[in-house]
């Protein structure tokens, strides 16, 4: 990486710091997907234009725009560019917003002792912490789907924390305890093994610990309060990620649009010989996706927006209701489900060509798909909503 870093201060900034790392995104695009992990070259792209440093808090020297909506934009901007880069950083650079929220201040100065730089890690606790004689856990385990971990400058494991005599100790709602862990990359092994059919350039490659110590400034509660008192960062974890699985769909679905607008006029057979675009059936299928997008856009932009007005209001997030973040979680999946069924349209709208590689509508295609199978934009979230307006309990401690 070289040296100079531009400085991103507001979203403006960051939405400018997209416009320049598209075209290299988009340039080595096939050597992302051969490669199986981003190109150096988007690395580089993406560290210069000070993109890493977008999410984390001003508290760590960063931009601090850690605002959902804020992630949303500035994510749906370069995912529409390419989805890998912006699948890298939505998993390495949005790290840097709850870490930074929750490391103590130890840990906060050292991880953050050169700013945000990217960050892989994986939620689900693969693997467990028994204590350490000077504080601490002992880390071992297994952990897959680590996005990045091939060129993060730091790794996050959520472990299950074991008592003296080795057994998981208790949690919130029945759940063990579970801490998410900072460690250097020096710490873990990788395991080559990102064969997939989408989101292939990002690199999301299983790691394991074993016989880790990590010390305590860098190990804070999965499920605990932000040490920070900054109000864009108290929203639950696992809420506050849900707005960029959904900001990534609907900017896959209007590159796959622009696409598909692109190619119909010039697409010409039988059995009339006139161009694809004369076709009511094509035209009625771009009118519906355009309709489909522009929901899945506007009302993202109202219901995550309502959160951020109350941030902005000073408002602390961290106990907001079930029902609140049943409406985050399910909108999320909906917004996902929605960009999908427009993109898988429009790629039979593409005709035969457009399932060759390194064809742009064949790539959004696997990449959607690939995306919904992801474990948070389960279909179980519309029941869980569905539970909560009937007037039932729902104890997941995971909402």
């Amino acid at each position: 990486m070289t040296e100079t870093r531009a400085r991103i201060e507001t979203l403006e900034d960051a939405l400018a710091a997209v416009a320049k790392v598209g075209p290299v995104a988009r340039e080595h695009a096939q050597k992302c997907e051969d490669g199986r992990r981003l190109a150096p070259e988007v690395i580089d792209a993406i560290a210069d234009a000070g993109l890493w440093r977008a999410f984390g808090p001003k508290a760590v020297g960063d931009a601090g725009l850690g605002g959902i909506m804020e992630q949303f934009e500035i994510l749906r901007a370069l995912a529409y560019e390419d989805m890998s880069a912006a699948w890298g950083l939505f998993i390495c650079g949005t790290s840097n917003g709850f870490v930074g929220a929750r490391l103590s201040d130890a840990g906060r100065a050292e991880v953050f002792a050169a700013g945000g730089v990217p960050i892989a890690g994986v939620f689900n606790p693969g693997g467990s912490g028994a204590p350490a004689a000077d504080g601490g856990l002992v880390v071992s385990g297994r952990w897959p789907f680590a996005s990045g971990v091939t060129y993060a400058r730091w790794v996050l494991a959520n472990v299950i924390v074991l008592d003296d005599a080795g057994a998981p100790k208790p949690g919130i709602g029945g759940l063990p305890d579970i801490q998410m862990v900072v460690v250097r990359p020096d710490d873990v092994t990788l395991i080559d093994d990102w064969h997939v059919a989408g989101l292939r350039g990002t690199g999301s490659m299983t790691f394991t610990m074993e016989g880790v110590t990590v010390p305590e400034s860098r190990c804070f509660p999965f499920f605990g309060r932000p040490s920070l008192d900054d109000p864009k960062y108290r929203l639950p974890i696992i809420s506050s990620v849900g707005p960029g699985f959904g900001s990534l769909a609907v900017g896959l679905a209007q590159r796959a649009l622009d696409e598909v607008l692109a190619v119909l006029p010039t697409r010409v057979g039988p059995p009339s010989f006139e161009p694809a675009s004369a076709d009511p059936l094509n035209q009625f299928a771009v009118g519906r996706a355009q309709a489909a997008i522009r929901a899945a856009l506007t009302s993202s932009l109202a219901i995550f927006g309502r959160y951020d007005d109350r941030a902005a209001r000073g408002e602390d997030l961290s106990g907001i209701s079930l029902a609140e973040r049943a409406e985050l979680h399910q909108h999320t999946v909906w917004v996902a489900e929605t960009s999908q069924a427009v993109v898988n349209d429009l790629f039979r709208l593409g005709g035969a060509s457009s399932i060759y590689e390194p064809g742009i509508l064949q790539r959004v295609w696997r990449d959607i798909n690939i995306l919904n199978q992801h474990l948070y934009l389960r279909g179980s979230n519309h029941r869980t909503a569905g539970e909560v307006l009937l007037g039932f309990e729902v104890p997941n401690p995971l909402f």
